[in-house]
Parts: structure tokens; C-alpha cells; sequence
């Protein structure tokens, strides 16, 4: 940004005009103060579009953590089923266990 200014602080606080018959010189005066007016509009326009673009990314961080929330609580429903499932899964393996083993009892003690 300060490549695009033509003063600095620096320089402002330095400038000496040069005094003539009737105080400074009037040319010299607003060549400088033009510079300085060219400088704010610079630092207006900079500051507008750096607004502009925090806006942008304050949206894009809202809208990344909603996904990210939307995300995580799909997850928790994908594990909280896997494990449902896996609970289901092993109770009718032991259903089918004990169904055959009375199969077994009631064929072979005949």
C-alpha cells in the first residue's frame, strides 16, 4: 500500500515551503496539498475495498462453519447408526446361535 502513496508521514511532517513577498509560495502550497488529496483518496479507496473484502471473508467463514457444524453432527448420526447396527448385528447372530442350538437339541436327543 505504500507504494501507491506519494508521501509518507515522514515526509508531511518535514515539508518546508519556501516564503516568497506575501508568505509561502502559493504554486508549491497546492502542488503539495494535491499530492496530499491524491494520497486520501488512495488510502479511502484502499480502505474500501479491504472493507469490502473482510465482509466477503466473514461471510465465507460463517458459511464454511455452518458446513463444518452440519458436518460433525452427520458424523456423530453416522457413528451413533454404525453402532446401533453393529449392537443389532451381533444380538441376531446370538438369536440364530441359540435357534439352532435348539434345533440341535430337539433333532439329536430324539
Amino acid at each position: 500500500m505504500a507504494k501507491d502513496m506519494n508521501l509518507t508521514a515522514q515526509v508531511i511532517y518535514e515539508k518546508e515551503f519556501h516564503v516568497d513577498l506575501k508568505g509561502y509560495a502559493p504554486g508549491e502550497v497546492d502542488e503539495f496539498l494535491d499530492q496530499v488529496i491524491e494520497d486520501y483518496q488512495n488510502y479511502d479507496e484502499k480502505i474500501e475495498e479491504l472493507g469490502s473484502a473482510l465482509t466477503r471473508y466473514e461471510a465465507k467463514i460463517k458459511e464454511l462453519q455452518q458446513q463444518v457444524f452440519a458436518l460433525q453432527t452427520e458424523n456423530q448420526n453416522l457413528q451413533e447408526q454404525k453402532n446401533s447396527d453393529f449392537i443389532n448385528a451381533n444380538s441376531d447372530q446370538v438369536d440364530i446361535l441359540k435357534r439352532i442350538a435348539r434345533l440341535e437339541k430337539a433333532v439329536f436327543n430324539q
